[in-house]
């Protein structure tokens, strides 16, 4: 009986010492949460509520164009004589680009003139005539009336002079006939040089000189496009229609000119909607005095429909969510306070207000998410 009770006393003792050392470690191995300051506030950045137009923009991408394209062809048939530009050739208005053969233009040009000046000798001749014929007819009738001659003889003298007056009106009409065609002649002579349309550069050369070229069907000689103005075509979705409009301000990029923007505007619409795609098309103009845009080119195109003039804006980062409300937190003296606003547009960096704030007021736009209302905080402002 004495043994036992030893054992259970050293049992109880044994025990005794294992929880005293549990504790003791557990003490020494227990993770301490860091310390806070309970008296610092949350840093928050500030914006003031400002005005300033703003608009939202619409994106799309289409492919740059020139506004001035030509296939050139020639305006009579023939042989060509010469070529005197090359693809890549910068050319002026009226510049000549070809020649055709002119020996038989010239030919015929001369053959013309020729006409003419018979036809002029012809009518100074038949002019003559008319006088001289006239003015026996006026003689003749004198005696008429005297009843020096007989009646067949002043019937004749009529006859003849009529005869000279018709043949006058001919030879008049056969003077503009001939030189109708002399003109003709010359304009086919004229013709026989190829001219730019327009000031541009030559993309393509398809003829060489000694080929014979035709109106119909049509060769075409060269290909002149003018670069000064370049325009895209972009795809809009239906729902755009009645927000765009011609003169709308445009901002284009192209991928190999990184960080470069050019500017231009919408100049036309077209209310035509796809009834498949439910788009429309709107042309861009874009100013390109420096020649940067090319034919062909990739277009990333920005466009700013409505314009909304002096609105009230707030950085994008400042507007939130709150219980179903949309709203910011205004700095009230060292206090965010929250209040619900009415927003308008947005262009992605900032929010029109339409309701609820005034010009001047500062809004939270960084450190706000999760705050409660009327919370103490401390202002950080760009100096």
């Amino acid at each position: 009986m004495a043994r036992r009770l030893l054992v259970l006393c050293a049992t109880a003792i044994l025990l005794a010492l294992l929880i005293i050392a549990c504790e003791d470690f557990n003490s020494n191995n227990k993770i301490q949460a860091p310390a806070t300051k309970g008296n610092e506030l949350p840093s928050v950045r500030v914006a003031a509520v400002k005005r300033k137009d703003i608009s939202v923009p619409i994106f799309a991408t289409g492919t740059i164009f020139p506004q001035h394209e030509s296939k050139i062809g020639p305006k009579i048939s023939g042989t060509l004589e010469a070529v005197y530009v090359d693809e890549g050739d910068e050319v002026k208005e009226g510049q000549t680009l070809a020649k055709l053969d002119q020996e038989n233009i010239l030919i015929g040009k001369r053959q013309c003139e020729a006409s003419v000046r018979v036809a002029e000798a012809q009518l100074k001749e038949a002019q003559l005539q008319e006088e001289n014929l006239r003015k026996e007819k006026a003689r003749l009738a004198n005696l008429h009336e005297k009843q020096a001659i007989s009646q067949q003889r002043y019937d004749d003298i009529v006859t003849a002079h009529s005869m000279a007056v018709t043949r006058l009106e001919i030879l008049a009409a056969q003077i503009v006939s001939s030189k109708e065609n002399l003109a003709m002649a010359e304009q086919k002579l004229k013709d026989s040089v190829i001219v730019a349309p327009f000031p541009g550069i030559i993309v393509k050369r398809l003829v060489n000189r000694g080929e014979y070229v035709t109106t119909m069907p049509p060769t075409v000689l060269f290909v002149i496009v003018n670069i000064d103005k370049v325009e895209t075509e972009v795809a809009l979705p239906e729902v755009h229609l009645a927000r765009v409009a011609r003169g709308n301000r445009a901002e284009i990029t192209a991928d190999v000119y990184p960080g470069v923007q050019f500017e231009g505007e919408i100049s036309t619409i077209n209310p035509l909607v796809d009834p498949v795609s439910r788009a429309f098309t709107a042309k861009i103009e874009i100013p390109n005095r420096g020649h940067q845009l090319k034919a062909g080119m990739f277009a990333r195109v920005t466009l700013y429909p409505k314009v909304h003039k002096g609105a009230l804006v707030v950085p994008f980062k400042a507007v939130l969510q709150r219980d179903g409300k949309t709203g910011v937190f205004v700095i009230d003296g060292d206090s965010a306070l929250f209040r619900p606003v009415t927003a308008g547009i947005t262009d992605e960096d900032e929010v029109e207000v339409i309701e609820g704030l005034a010009q001047g007021e500062e809004v939270i736009s960084d450190g706000h998410y999760g705050m409660a209302d009327n919370t103490k905080v401390q202002v950080l402002r760009e100096q």
